[in-house]
């Protein structure tokens, strides 16, 4: 082998050595798989849920009477009707209950008769209905007026509900128990896993919901009465949920 061809040949292998360094040299390609710390725009976080819930007592009672009467002519169901709606108008607004607290609502339709073999016998009876809505802002009379009311004429209680006409404070002091609720999980989970609660990242309110801790429920009652009847109004139940993320630092 001659001399020149024995230094193209170390050439050669100096260049396919070059070669390979050159691509050893790439940078290492980031971390996907294996990359769990955080990062400023992904931080680690928790997510908890808080609930506020307060009892408070009702201040307005919602009442649904109403005057039926039946007769074979229209005009004289009416008529019926309307002097003892008159009556029990008065009645109740004899007990307290202004004006602007009742409202009414009619209603006219006959009802035809049949015989027991079930044909139609030609006979119909027109029926009114007198619907009222009564608002009893003082409780300790709400037996009283109900008791006026069938006294004077209402011969249907379709119920009371018990209520508050403004639950915003409730509601106020059931979000602060809410968050407060929320920061205390947080820290606790956080204490559990031996890291610390860090800055409030996102906070979602599910609303709130006013509902009866211990409702009475009166069912229909038809006719008599003029005694105060005896109610209690119970308690209500108000509460708030939110939910916060909070970052883990």
């Amino acid at each position: 082998m001659s001399r020149k061809t024995v230094v193209m040949g170390l050439v050669l292998a100096a260049a396919i050595l070059a070669g390979c360094s050159t691509a050893a040299a790439v940078p290492e390609q980031p971390c996907t798989l294996n990359c769990y710390g955080p990062t400023p725009e992904s931080p680690r976080t928790l997510s908890v849920m808080g609930e506020g819930k307060v009892e408070v007592d009702p201040d307005i009672a919602v009442m649904y009477l109403s005057i039926v009467t039946r007769d074979s002519y229209a005009d004289q169901a009416w008529d019926d009707n309307n002097t003892k709606a008159e009556a029990a108008i008065a009645a109740i607004q004899g007990q307290g209950v202004a004006a602007a607290d009742i409202r009414s609502d009619f209603n006219l339709y006959q009802q035809e008769k049949y015989d027991s073999y079930g044909q139609p016998t030609g006979e119909i009876t027109y029926i009114v209905t007198h619907a009222l809505t009564v608002t009893v802002r003082d409780l300790s009379s709400v037996g009283a007026v109900l008791g006026a009311a069938q006294g004077a004429g209402v011969n249907s209680v379709g119920g009371i509900s018990f209520s508050l006409e403004d639950p915003t404070s409730a509601l106020s002091q059931a979000r602060a128990l809410a968050v407060a609720n929320a920061r205390a999980r947080a820290e606790e989970i956080a204490a559990g896993f031996g890291v610390k609660v860090g800055k409030v990242l996102t906070v979602n309110e599910y609303g709130g919901y006013v509902s009866p801790a211990a409702e009475k429920a009166y069912g229909m009652g038809v006719g008599g009465g003029g005694s105060s009847v005896p109610v209690q109004a119970g308690t209500w139940e108000v509460s708030m949920t939110v939910s916060a993320v909070f970052e883990i630092e």
